[in-house]
């Protein structure tokens, strides 16, 4: 009779063993998860900042070949239009802000507030690059073209800027539409906050060349 109580005893806890052997896997399969996710944004963060940093040496060596053509040729340097660059300057970095209040939105689960800054860096980057393409075009009249050396130098820099500008705006659009789609949440929001790294480079790598370029 003993025996048989005992027996009773431990069929009756089987399933709540079972029950919490299972619910144990299932928390140590979510911490693996979580940890190879993570570990994956840092490797990404990691690569994201080796390309930027590649980037900003071929950009320095494009300055360096800047200022020695704008000091061999003054008088060319002499039609940037500054007062047009400045105000595009202040655009690009307005779109920074926006990025940043975009990010703020998702962080806190206000996905209207992430699709407008979205929307924000979007129209401001557009405009900014259709801009850039007015004042290469008003360049162009006054004879700063490729077949000089100034003019070769000057649309090097500017139009790699450029480039990525582009593809900064390319890459907006793809983050907006998965925003739109509601792929992005205040827990998961990791390609927001990579292009915005991007994004942030694009502008402070403005900043030096419109010092550079414009004002010196």
């Amino acid at each position: 009779m003993q025996q048989e109580t005992t027996l009773s005893k431990v069929a009756s806890h089987a399933p709540v063993v079972a029950e919490h052997g299972a619910d144990h896997a299932e928390q140590h399969a979510d911490h693996l998860k979580m940890a190879s996710f993570t570990y994956s944004i840092e490797n990404s963060k990691m690569a994201m900042w080796l390309f930027l940093a590649s980037e900003m040496f071929l950009f320095s060596v494009l300055i360096i070949a800047y200022i020695i053509a704008r000091y061999a040729h003054p008088e060319e340097h002499a039609q940037l239009n500054v007062p047009l660059t400045s105000i595009n300057t202040f655009i690009l970095l307005l779109s920074s802000f926006s990025v940043v209040w975009a990010l703020s939105g998702v962080q806190t689960g206000n996905q209207t507030r992430l699709l407008r800054g979205l929307a924000g860096v979007i129209g401001l980057g557009s405009l900014f690059f259709l801009l850039m393409m007015y004042e290469y075009s008003e360049l162009s009249h006054h004879g700063i073209t490729l077949a000089h050396p100034f003019g070769m130098a000057f649309y090097a820099l500017t139009g790699l800027h450029g480039a990525h500008v582009l593809i900064g705006l390319v890459w907006a659009v793809y983050v907006f539409n998965r925003a739109f789609n509601g792929v992005y949440t205040k827990d998961n929001y990791w390609g927001v906050e990579f292009w915005g790294l991007y994004w942030h480079f694009v502008d402070v790598v403005w900043i030096f060349i419109f010092t550079v370029v414009y004002l010196l």
